[in-house]
C-alpha cells in the first residue's frame, strides 16, 4: 500500500474477518483465583514494581464491595448498539487469563489507541497484509508511534535486542494511565474472582496483559467516545491541577506521560 506512515502486518485471510471472542462463562470468572493453568517461567525482574501485579489471596470469595460505578467516570457507557462492548470486563479477564492470543491483545490496544486497519492483497504471493493507519491516533502517542508498537512481546523472547521496543512501548502505556486508575483492573476484576497474580510464576507475558488490560480499562472510562477537544481541555485542567498539587514532576500518570 502507498498510505505515508503505516505497517504492514501479513495475516491470513481469515483473520481479517475473525468473529469476537465469546464471554468468559460465569464458572470461569468465579475459579480464577487460584490462578492455575498460567504458563510458567522465569519471573519478571521488574514485576515488583508494577502496582497492579500483586500476591493473589488462595480463596475463591467474591467481595463484597460494590464494583466501580461506571456512570462516575469522564467516558460515555457503551450503547450496546453496535454489539458486546469488545473491551467488556469479561474481554479483560480473557486477557490477563491467557485467554487469548498476544496478537489479539495488541490488536485491541492498536484499535483502542486509534490506529485504523484496512487489507491488501499481494497480487503475486496472494497473502494478506494488515495495513494499519495512524491517521486517527491519539496526538502525543502517534508522535512517538506511527506505526502501531507490539506492546506484548509476541516472540516472547527478552534478550535486550528483540524486546528493548516492546518495554519502552508497554512502559509508555502504562505511564499515560492517570494515577487514580493505576489499580483499575484488580479493583473492577476481583469482582470476576481475580485478585491479582503470585509472584511465583509470574512472566513478561503475565505483567504485560495485566498492563494492557488496565490501560484498555481506563480508555474505557475516560476516554473512548470524547473527543480531542474535551480531552485536551481537560488535559490544561489537570495540568493546572498537577501544578497546585507539585506533582508537575511525576514520573507516572501525569499530563506529561498522557497520550493526548
Amino acid at each position: 500500500s502507498g498510505r505515508a506512515m503505516a505497517s504492514c502486518v501479513v495475516t491470513p485471510v481469515a483473520s481479517a474477518h475473525r468473529a469476537q471472542t465469546p464471554r468468559a462463562s460465569l464458572a470461569a470468572r468465579r475459579g480464577v483465583a487460584a490462578v492455575r493453568g498460567f504458563a510458567r517461567g522465569v519471573s519478571h525482574p521488574h514485576a515488583r514494581h508494577r502496582t497492579i501485579v500483586t500476591a493473589a489471596a488462595d480463596d475463591t470469595t467474591l467481595p463484597d464491595d460494590p464494583p466501580p460505578d461506571e456512570s462516575s467516570f469522564g467516558a460515555p457507557a457503551w450503547s450496546g448498539a453496535d454489539g458486546q462492548d469488545p473491551i467488556s470486563n469479561e474481554v479483560l479477564l480473557k486477557i490477563v487469563l491467557s485467554q487469548n492470543s498476544d496478537a489479539e491483545v495488541n490488536k485491541l490496544v492498536w484499535q483502542c489507541l486509534g490506529y485504523t486497519a484496512s487489507v491488501d492483497l499481494d497480487a503475486e504471493t496472494l497473502e494478506v497484509c494488515e495495513v494499519w493507519s495512524p491517521e486517527n491516533v491519539f496526538p502525543k502517542w502517534a508522535a512517538a508511534y506511527p506505526t502501531p508498537p507490539d506492546v506484548i512481546g509476541v516472540t516472547r523472547k527478552y534478550f535486550p535486542e528483540i524486546d528493548a521496543p516492546v518495554k519502552a512501548a508497554v512502559g509508555a502505556l502504562t505511564r499515560s494511565v492517570q494515577q487514580e486508575h493505576k489499580q483499575g483492573i484488580k479493583t473492577t476484576l476481583k469482582h470476576y474472582g481475580w485478585k491479582g497474580y503470585k509472584m511465583d510464576g509470574l512472566t513478561p507475558n503475565m505483567t504485560r496483559r495485566a498492563q494492557a488490560a488496565n490501560w484498555l480499562l481506563y480508555y474505557r472510562r475516560e476516554l473512548r467516545g470524547v473527543s480531542i477537544e474535551t480531552l485536551k481541555k481537560r488535559r490544561e485542567e489537570r495540568a493546572a491541577q498537577e501544578v497546585t498539587d507539585g506533582r508537575t514532576n511525576a514520573p507516572t500518570g501525569s499530563t506529561k506521560q498522557g497520550v493526548v
